[in-house]
Order: C-alpha cells, then sequence, then structure tokens
C-alpha cells in the first residue's frame, strides 16, 4: 500500500489555485446537499483516487476573476454533517472498489472547514458502478487533469496509463512481498512522465476557444513545447521564468502580443490573452509553453504559414536558451486544426488552391534544447515539412519549402 501524503490543511486552503490535486467547493451540508450534487463530489473523489490522489476544501469560494480565495469556512452543523459513515456508504453504492480517503474538520483562522482526502488506488482504479444524473456515468473511470477537471478517461493513451499503474502497483506490492519491507518507488514523480500534458493542451485550448467563441470557424494554429521527464513539480527554471516570453520575443511583438494583455499570474504558470488579436500564450514552471492563434484570414496561406512557423520556432528556440539545461529533451508539436465548415487553402507561388474541412494535422520533432536553439530556423523547416506532408500536398508544395528555406 502507498504511503500516505501529509498535508498541510492551513497551506491547503490557502493556495489559491486548484490543480490536479486539489479542489475548492463552497459551502455545503451534506444533510442538504442533493443527490446530483453528491455525485458531483464523487467524480472529484474518484478522479484524485484514479490520478495521484489530493484533496478538496469545503469552506472556499472563487472571487469574481475565478480565483478561489473566498474563504468562508462553514457552519459546526455544517462540519458535522459529513460524517464518514454515511458519506462513505453513499460513495460505496456508486464506485467499485471503495474509495480510500478520510474527512478532516479542520478550524484555521477561526474558522471550520470541511476536507476530504483522497489517497491513489494501490489495485485496481476505481470506476463507477451506478450513474447519478448527469453528474456520473456507470462504466467509467474519471481521472483529474491538470487543468483542475474531473472527467472520464477517453483516451486509449490515459486507459492505458491507468493500466500502467495497475500493473506498478502489482509489482510493488510483489515487491514487498518477497523483500518484506516496505517500498516506495523513488522516481513517482518521473515514472508519470507527461501524464497530462494532453489535457494541458485541452484545458488551456477550451479556455481560448471560449474566449474567442467569435472565432470558431476559424482554423486555428497550436504550438507546444514541453521538457521530457517535466513533471509538474519540476523545480529548474530560473527565478524569472514568468518574464521568459515577453523578454524573449522583442523581435516578434506581433507574435505575442504588444499591450492589449489580459491573463493571470499563478504559482505555477503565466497566462497572456490579446484583446486585439486571436492569440493566447501560457508557460508553465516545469517547462511547458503553450500558443495558439486562429488565422484571421478567410484562407490559409502556406507562406504565411511557413513565416509562423519560422517566428515561432525562434521565439521558442530563444526560450529553450534561456530556461532548459544544454542536454535536456524537449518534445515540439505544431498542428492546424480546421473547423467543419471548408477552408480554402493557398498554395506557394501560385493562385491554386485546396479545399479542406474539418481535420486536426500535427507535426512533431524531439530535441536536445541545446540543438533546438542553436537550430531554430532548421527545426522550424522539419515541423512546417512534416505539417505539408500530413495535409497530403503534392510534390511542387515540398520542393518550394526546400528551395525557400532561409
Amino acid at each position: 500500500m502507498a504511503s500516505k501524503k501529509i498535508y498541510d490543511f492551513e497551506e491547503l486552503v490557502y493556495r489559491q489555485v486548484e490543480s490536479d490535486v486539489l479542489d475548492y467547493k463552497s459551502r455545503m451540508s451534506w444533510r442538504t446537499m442533493s443527490r446530483a450534487a453528491k455525485g458531483k463530489l464523487l467524480r472529484h473523489l474518484i478522479a484524485f483516487a484514479n490520478t495521484r490522489g489530493g484533496a478538496l476544501v469545503i469552506g472556499v469560494s472563487e472571487n469574481d476573476s475565478g480565483v478561489p480565495e473566498n474563504r468562508t469556512g462553514v457552519s459546526e452543523e455544517d462540519a458535522a454533517s459529513f460524517d464518514p459513515t454515511p458519506v462513505a456508504d453513499f460513495f460505496n453504492a456508486h464506485v467499485e472498489p471503495p474509495l480510500n480517503f478520510k474527512i478532516e474538520r479542520p478550524e484555521i483562522d477561526g474558522k471550520r472547514y470541511v476536507i476530504f482526502i483522497v489517497e491513489p488506488f494501490t489495485e485496481l482504479p476505481h470506476i463507477c458502478c451506478r450513474g447519478i444524473e448527469n453528474e456520473l456515468q456507470e462504466g467509467v473511470f474519471y481521472i483529474r487533469t491538470s487543468g483542475a477537471s474531473s472527467r472520464p478517461a477517453r483516451r486509449a493513451m490515459e486507459m492505458q496509463q491507468l493500466l500502467r499503474r495497475c500493473m506498478r502497483n502489482e509489482r510493488e506490492q510483489l515487491g514487498r512481498i518477497l523483500r518484506g519491507i516496505l517500498l516506495e518507488s523513488k522516481n513517482n514523480t518521473e515514472t508519470e512522465t507527461r501524464e497530462f500534458l494532453p489535457d494541458q493542451i485541452d484545458e488551456a485550448e477550451n479556455f481560448f476557444r471560449r474566449r474567442r467563441s467569435n472565432y470558431a470557424d476559424k482554423a486555428m494554429l497550436k504550438f507546444v513545447f514541453t521538457l521530457e521527464n517535466s513533471g509538474i513539480d519540476r523545480k529548474i527554471m530560473p527565478a524569472d521564468w514568468q518574464n521568459a516570453v515577453p523578454c524573449c520575443a522583442g523581435d516578434f511583438p506581433d507574435l505575442i502580443g504588444k499591450n492589449d494583455l489580459t491573463g493571470r499570474e499563478a504559482p505555477e504558470s503565466v497566462r497572456r490573452l490579446s484583446t486585439e488579436i486571436p492569440m493566447m500564450w501560457q508557460i508553465f514552471k516545469n517547462g511547458t509553453f503553450f500558443y495558439f492563434r486562429f488565422i484571421e484570414q478567410p484562407e490559409i496561406d502556406m507562406s504565411e504559414l511557413r513565416r509562423f512557423t519560422g517566428e515561432i520556432c525562434a521565439l521558442s528556440g530563444r526560450l529553450t536558451g534561456k530556461l532548459f539545461h544544454k542536454k535536456e529533451h524537449l518534445n515540439i508539436f505544431l498542428s492546424l486544426s480546421i473547423p467543419a465548415k471548408n477552408i480554402s487553402v493557398k498554395m506557394p507561388g501560385s493562385s491554386e488552391k485546396t479545399i479542406i474541412s474539418g481535420n486536426k494535422y500535427t507535426a512533431g520533432i524531439r530535441r536536445e534544447a541545446a540543438l533546438f536553439a542553436e537550430n531554430s530556423m532548421s527545426n522550424a523547416d522539419k515541423l512546417f515539412r512534416q505539417l505539408a506532408e500530413n495535409m497530403q500536398f503534392d510534390d511542387s508544395c515540398l520542393e518550394w519549402i526546400e528551395k525557400s528555406r532561409s
């Protein structure tokens, strides 16, 4: 059985940032909660248990900016309503195997809070065995994402990750039996390398699309780089990492916007959204960088797409040189998402156009940080060529790429 985490309750209450291991809920009482509300609460706890474990704090609500900092606490009567026995009976009627959790009721700065502490599963992942309205679906494994959402494991990769955890738990259990001592993996964070990177991308993209819903019928470019073996708590970034993007983008002011930016700064990431151009970027303390941008023109100009790829790779090369060790390895991705409506693509060097719709084209490379920083344009060419090949352009387009290499 995995060792239980020790939580600082005061730090949890005051952290103000939801994550894959922490969630906040406003004041509530178990006695007066609806069945659906109880199902929603259970969904979060199942997701924690199927991921890394976590804590859910009741008595903290969000302010107008969405930051969980309104620490109202709960009444003594509300706290008492969360009796472990009836709560566990309700939960265990809807999930298998039973959750390993406990309920704490600490008093912090004169206010009472209810905190659910959930341990990660030790043998089999938890599955919902009985649905509750629209909050819980029978037969579903829920997971917790780095973007602080609790949702079904819907990708094949996510199901594989659950299976790998099962096998890892089984191996550890066998090792404990054979050696007769309790062993813990020293590399728990590293063995879950990049597990929720796809969810980080999804959460950031969904946020961007919601804020720019008037561009729903436009194509969107998405650029991502992330360090391999970059766990969410990785401590490698210099002290000024939060200012790294604007510092490295001096030659490309139109790439990240000028004085029209809004966004947030949190302990783990910085996000900036332009109010004038359809662009958003976000950098994480663990070394992940996202850049999203809608194509405003009614058609995709491959020449402009290639120019963008060069600029974003040049910016990323500078970030790499500033932030990472030379031998660190990066995964770099470029993708183009096409909406359901038809969009024309202008071929380079001619008036020929191709009509495409409802698809997503992706290119990716893996590079050492030093090599990426020194050869950003060469890497841009490789990414762009991959993208063009995936879009099934003919040889004339690919020849144009080679001829126009800078």
